[in-house]
């Protein structure tokens, strides 16, 4: 068998194992599968595919003229589609669903947040889930912060929700720069630079002195 050959039946080898230990973790991790989903689910299908968002929509029971409405405003209408449609699948409403989804910069990330803590923590009020999920910036890292401290620290999730959330809410202050004088409005008088002039000998042969410069003058510069 030649060279390329060879290498053409590996690299078919590694395409399929990949594609098959891919799928097998989409499976087994329902939580995870969703960033897959753009390989696995919908190849080829773009941000803006106003049609799959619109089949999720209807598939997660939301009606059609108000999907209509909300797929036309979405910057991303598949991902709308795919929040929407994940959140539904776990015994959530469409109205709240899509009232999620439409709020969050991240609709994708909040889908996971939703699923992940309704999954690994059920016991926990759905209008805290929800309202949690949307108001995060970072969707993804408030789950996991939520589901890790209240199984390590055994807080309830409420607990762990108000926690993750009020750490998101920090503003992170830098002390500022002032430069001297920034906040005064009257101009600042520097001292005056003073150039030395070249010595001249004088006929009793004495250097003269330089002449006076008054306190807050400026001398202009010789160039």
């Amino acid at each position: 068998m030649s060279i390329s050959k060879m290498m053409q039946s590996k690299i078919t080898r590694s395409l399929i194992t990949s594609t098959v230990i891919g799928t097998l973790i989409a499976l087994a991790s329902p939580v995870k599968a969703g960033v897959l989903d753009d390989v696995f689910i919908r190849p080829g299908v773009d941000e803006a595919d106003f049609g799959a968002c619109a089949r999720d929509l209807t598939r997660g029971k939301v009606e059609a003229q108000i999907a209509a409405d909300a797929c036309a405003k979405a910057i991303r209408p598949k991902d709308l589609g795919i929040c929407v449609d994940r959140i539904t699948r776990n015994e959530v409403s469409a109205e709240d669903a899509l009232s999620v989804c439409r709020q969050v910069r991240r609709p994708v990330e909040a889908s996971t947040c939703v699923v992940d803590i309704r999954r690994r923590a059920p016991q926990t009020a759905l209008v805290n889930v929800l309202n949690g999920c949307r108001q995060s910036l970072l969707p993804a890292r408030f789950s996991n912060c939520v589901v890790d401290l209240s199984r390590d620290l055994k807080l309830t999730t409420e607990q762990s929700i108000s926690a993750c959330i009020s750490a998101s809410d920090i503003t992170r202050d830098l002390q500022p720069t002032v430069l001297p004088g920034a906040t005064n409005t009257s101009p600042v008088t520097l001292p005056a630079p003073v150039t030395p002039s070249p010595a001249q000998p004088s006929p009793g042969g004495s250097t003269p002195a330089p002449p006076a410069t008054t306190p807050g003058t400026v001398t202009p510069q010789r160039f």
